[in-house]
């Protein structure tokens, strides 16, 4: 599950484990005050019962940006950052979540419920031009 806090819509982003194992996370709408702007896909594989910390890879895109008139303002954008998970994980896990801050780091979680937005932001974040 995908939160984006930044002022770009998230064209794509994947999640890779140290062995190579990846998968796609999908696109993320802008955060809203009341919802992570994100959708879920399948799967990240994890073992719950794992007592060391786990590295994974996370790329994304940053959707070009356009004008009212369609020219772009803003071009596309690609990025990769590290994230380490640590244990204890929830007996149960259901989600893996990802976090897009505006400053462009990233943290991850491993959680049973789905988390509510970190960041409550305004509904319009556009890029200035």
């Amino acid at each position: 599950m995908g939160y984006n806090y930044t002022n770009r819509f998230i064209a794509s982003f994947t999640v890779t484990s140290e062995d190579g194992a990846g998968a796609w996370g999908g696109n993320v709408y802008l955060s809203s005050p009341t919802s992570g702007g994100g959708g879920g896909t399948c799967c990240v594989m994890l073992n719950p019962n794992t007592r060391h910390a786990v590295n994974m890879r996370i790329d994304w895109t940053l959707d070009e940006v356009d004008d009212a008139s369609g020219h772009a303002i803003a071009p596309e954008i690609r990025k990769r950052a590290w994230v380490t998970i640590k244990p204890p994980f929830p007996a149960d896990p259901h989600n893996f979540e990802v976090h897009f801050y505006p400053d462009g780091h990233v943290e991850a979680a491993v959680t049973h419920w789905l988390s509510a937005p970190r960041i409550s932001l305004p509904e319009d974040r556009r890029p200035a031009p």
